[in-house]
């Protein structure tokens, strides 16, 4: 289990999840290595395959239906000509083994390159958005864009503050030592900020990076550190909390504003 991942697991089991959820199984279930991960596909074309795949990953209390109870499959496939989804039910229980960026590569973007798919994105929702992340942490390069609607990135005001004294993430990143080989709480989100600080993220890098989120959203000041090193047109800050009417707002403005190449003969 690598570092980032298992100092994850100890900050959710100390102070991420309320105590309903440690007890309720569900959301928290141990995911089951020999089982494939719950997906729902929705192809634009019954019975055959679009040129590009949205995958959509759920937060910390949501599941994959949420996504098409929300609307956001529909209006994907009513923007984006030849668009296939996936809704994957990656629960809190794939982040607290470590294995949801290897169960991603491994059981849907592995097959889905295989199959001919020319683009593939990642929507997040919060705890979803950092599955994004890690994802693309571990194995950069194989999504051609991030669509991050109010993503969990730590919760460390002291970390923040020393972000902030050195003059951003960017900075900050550059002065950093190596991970330390014993991870405790604190280090999953110095190892996420050092990732972030040397992820390309400007307009030239092949990797789009999109963002949403609420001007009251509980999760600010990790997004405001993030959105400091993206793109200012990639950016949405919109009226509102952590709440699915803010990421459907956020998310229906992205889509509107990437242009979608045409489709081209498989």
């Amino acid at each position: 289990m690598n570092s980032l991942l298992r100092s994850l697991k100890i900050l959710v089991l100390r102070v991420g999840a309320s105590i309903p959820e440690r007890f309720l199984g569900g959301n928290r279930s141990k995911p089951d290595p020999s089982k494939p991960i719950i997906v729902e596909w929705y192809l634009a074309h019954p019975g055959g395959r679009g040129q590009r795949l949205f995958i959509f990953l759920p937060g910390r209390r949501d599941r994959a239906s949420d996504f098409v109870r929300h609307g956001f499959i529909t209006m994907t496939q009513s923007r984006i000509q030849s668009l296939d989804c996936v809704a994957v039910d990656a629960t809190i229980g794939y982040y607290l083994d470590a294995s949801v960026a290897t169960r991603l590569q491994a059981e849907i973007i592995e097959p889905a390159r295989r199959l001919g798919y020319r683009e593939i994105w990642l929507v997040g929702v919060s705890m979803g958005g950092l599955g994004a992340l890690f994802h693309e942490r571990e194995y950069p390069g194989e999504a051609n864009g991030l669509i991050l609607l109010a993503p969990f990135l730590g919760n460390d005001l002291k970390l923040f503050a020393e972000i902030d004294a050195a003059g951003g993430a960017i900075p900050w990143a550059r002065g950093q030592p190596a991970a330390e080989t014993a991870p405790n709480a604190g280090d999953f989100q110095r190892e996420l900020w050092r990732f972030l600080g040397r992820m390309q993220t400007d307009q030239q890098s092949q990797l789009q990076i999109w963002l949403a989120y609420g001007d009251a959203d509980r999760l600010v000041p990790g997004i405001e550190r993030l959105k400091a090193i993206l793109p200012a047109e990639r950016v949405l800050k919109l009226k509102g909390g952590h709440t699915w009417e803010v990421w459907t707002s956020g998310f229906e403005e992205i889509l509107a504003k990437i242009d979608w190449p045409a489709d081209t003969p498989i």
